[in-house]
């Protein structure tokens, strides 16, 4: 944008110039008034079709036809690139439009972030690190243009709009981050995301605490409240420092990296029917395992016992570096769902 500026402003100045230089040059050649000169200079630059004010000697011509070449050169070229400024600028938004809307009609099990703010693209950036697929609605086009400089998929419109969910795939998405900038916005949207797709799992941030039950019955599955975990995290810090440092290193803060992921034992899964402790999770993969949420009671077995077994349908929270995770799926035969 700064460039073309920067080039209009350079043809103008250049017309100008030409038209003092004619202005001066006719008025030294033929001798003629000073709006004679003026007025000659405009009408052949411009090539008006007007006749000549007053009869041209032969140094009068030729200095007619190097000021026609150069005047009108410079015009035309202005002309073009405001031209192909307008019509570019027009074919290049709508060739990007259609290819972030292909770009959306492929996405499948993907998450939606409603809101590019601070928030926002705290959990773009770490979807971003955990190869998640998603997509950013806001309805601030800066927020928007902010996004796509840095690399993410993003829509321009109200996230509340039933449309606007649409065009992200709300229908095909896997999850929904209602991360506007009031709670009242949050609310209406996790309203409508809930009605467009009733398995959604939905995650909205509130303001304040009183906006929680709202928000959970307006749809969604979980509720954060950025400044209680900001304050709950401060107070970690102070009274129980050993345990936040163990924290940042278990959810990817230090230096080596650990992963909690959640594994779902499907049907053709080898260990349905074992017990823990015949797999050897631990000594042939390096992963822990920390809980089981198990299908038939959707109750937590927050620490398994090596003689607990497993079944279909069974969610697994283990813990361990993404090599660990990866060692662990191969030994289930499970699909990851989420990283967190």
């Amino acid at each position: 944008m700064r460039g073309e500026l920067k080039t209009r402003l350079i043809v103008v100045a250049a017309i100008l110039a030409i038209i003092v230089v004619g202005t001066v040059g006719y008025r030294l050649i033929e001798g003629w008034s000073l709006l004679d000169s003026l007025y000659m200079t405009v009408t052949t630059i411009f090539t008006v079709g007007f006749g000549e004010v007053h009869p041209l000697s032969r140094a009068g011509q030729i200095f007619t036809l190097l000021l026609i070449i150069g005047g009108v050169g410079t015009i035309l070229y202005g002309l073009g690139r405001m031209v192909e400024f307008v019509i570019g600028g027009q074919l290049t938004g709508v060739f990007r439009r259609r290819a972030v809307r292909r770009q959306m009609d492929r996405l499948d099990a993907h998450f939606i972030i409603c809101g590019y703010g601070r928030v926002g693209e705290a959990v773009a950036r770490h979807f971003a690190a955990h190869g998640a697929p998603f997509v950013i609605v806001d309805s601030d086009s800066e927020r928007v243009s902010r996004a796509e400089a840095d690399g993410f998929l993003a829509v321009c419109g109200d996230a509340t709009a039933d449309e606007v969910l649409q065009t992200a795939g709300v229908a095909r998405a896997k999850g929904l981050v209602a991360a506007l900038g009031s709670d009242a916005g949050n609310i209406f949207l996790a309203l409508s995301a809930r009605v467009l797709n009733p398995k959604l799992l939905i995650v909205a941030r509130a303001g304040s605490e009183d906006t929680v039950s709202k928000l959970l019955r307006a749809g969604a599955d979980n509720v954060v409240t950025p400044y209680g975990l900001g304050g709950r995290r401060m107070a970690t810090l102070m009274l129980k420092p050993l345990v936040s440092d163990y924290l940042e290193v278990v959810t990817g803060g230090g230096e080596l990296e650990f992963r909690v992921e959640e594994l779902e034992l499907g049907g053709e899964c080898c260990a349905i029917g074992r017990s823990i402790g015949d797999l050897e999770v631990r000594s042939r993969t390096g992963a822990t395992i920390l809980a089981v949420r198990r299908a038939a009671t959707g109750v937590f077995d927050t620490n398994p016992a090596p003689d607990s077994y497993l079944n279909t349908g069974d969610r697994i929270i283990a813990i361990g570096t993404p090599a660990q995770i990866t060692k662990l799926e191969e030994l289930l035969a499970a699909s990851a769902r989420v990283d967190s």
